[in-house]
């Protein structure tokens, strides 16, 4: 499979943006446009649909015959600038300048509910090693590429390698403190945090132990 390097990536990136500006594009017109020849201009075509980042499809023009017409994908969005983590940060600290902090908390813990409401169906008659798993599968989906292991009988270790809400947690530390609030009632089990990437580790880490029975 072939790379991007060097000179191949500057004009795959050309591609990109000139797709990104004009919507869609026939080999013809982007040929044009970047003075490639349209074999050269094909060959990049090629590999950037590999990759996923632009689609074909075929549509009429006019009494000619029907064109191939390419458009980029959402895989491409990564290669421009986004402002999520920055948009969410003003909006929490908006929250927190209008309202208050107990209205901040407030809807900080409406979205832990949700989390835990779209899990708690799955989590129906599980044991805490199939609820541990569940809570593994979502975060990894979420993007905090979590793993676990059994440590003990009835122990477990919860590790997040990854925290896809860092830029926000900085500047908001109760979304940490929801999300150990989280894994205890998703779990239903006693949750210390070990350590987390907010205090300079390099994983966030939970000791998971079954809660002792109810009398």
């Amino acid at each position: 499979m072939e790379r991007w390097s060097g000179t191949n990536t500057s004009t795959r990136m050309r591609v990109v943006e000139r797709l990104k500006q004009w919507g869609s594009a026939t080999v013809a017109e982007l040929a044009r446009e970047l003075r490639l020849s349209g074999v050269s201009l094909r060959r990049h075509l090629d590999l950037l649909e590999r990759d996923r980042l632009v689609t074909a499809q075929i549509q009429p023009r006019g009494r000619g015959r029907p064109v191939k017409v390419y458009r980029l994908t959402e895989e491409a969005d990564r290669f421009f600038p986004e402002r999520y983590s920055e948009f969410a940060v003003e909006m929490l600290e908006g929250v927190r300048e209008l309202f208050g902090e107990r209205a901040l908390r407030r809807l900080l813990q409406h979205r832990t509910a949700k989390l835990i409401a779209q899990l708690r169906a799955r989590l129906v008659g599980k044991s805490l090693r199939e609820r541990v798993a569940v809570l593994t599968e979502a975060m990894t989906a979420m993007g905090f590429l979590a793993s676990w292991e059994k440590i003990g009988a009835g122990h477990f270790l919860l590790t997040q390698a990854h925290c896809p809400l860092r830029r926000i947690a900085s500047a908001c530390p109760e979304l940490c403190e929801q999300e150990l609030r989280m894994h205890e009632e998703i779990l239903r089990a006693c949750v210390t945090r070990e350590c987390f990437i907010q205090q300079g580790a390099a994983v966030c880490r939970y000791v998971i132990r079954s809660a002792p029975a109810r009398k």
